[in-house]
């Protein structure tokens, strides 16, 4: 997707890493499972897109949950998170 360019790598992974605040910022605001499911579902391809498999793994186990209906538990969700954000801040290093 990015041919290579460390440039726009750096600009994907930059614009990934604000998605994850909205993100955050709409688990949050998400009253319902309705809402959360929607909210699951848009940041799903965005963490799949940037090859973060194990967070768009759980990202879409948790919308499976509240397209039942229930509030899912995003421990799952929140752990992949903390780990993608860590990997992010390594990356910005080199």
């Amino acid at each position: 997707m990015t041919f290579d360019d460390p440039d726009l790598q750096g600009q994907i992974l930059e614009m990934f890493a604000q998605q994850i605040d909205d993100f955050r910022r709409g688990l949050q605001g998400s009253s319902s499972a309705e809402a959360l499911k929607a909210v699951l579902h848009r940041f799903k391809g965005s963490a799949r897109g940037v090859g973060a498999f194990a967070l768009g793994d759980a990202l879409e186990h948790a919308e499976h949950e509240a397209a039942g209906g229930q509030m899912p538990v995003l421990a799952a969700v929140e752990a992949c998170l903390d780990a993608v954000c860590a990997e992010l801040q390594e990356l910005r290093k080199s």
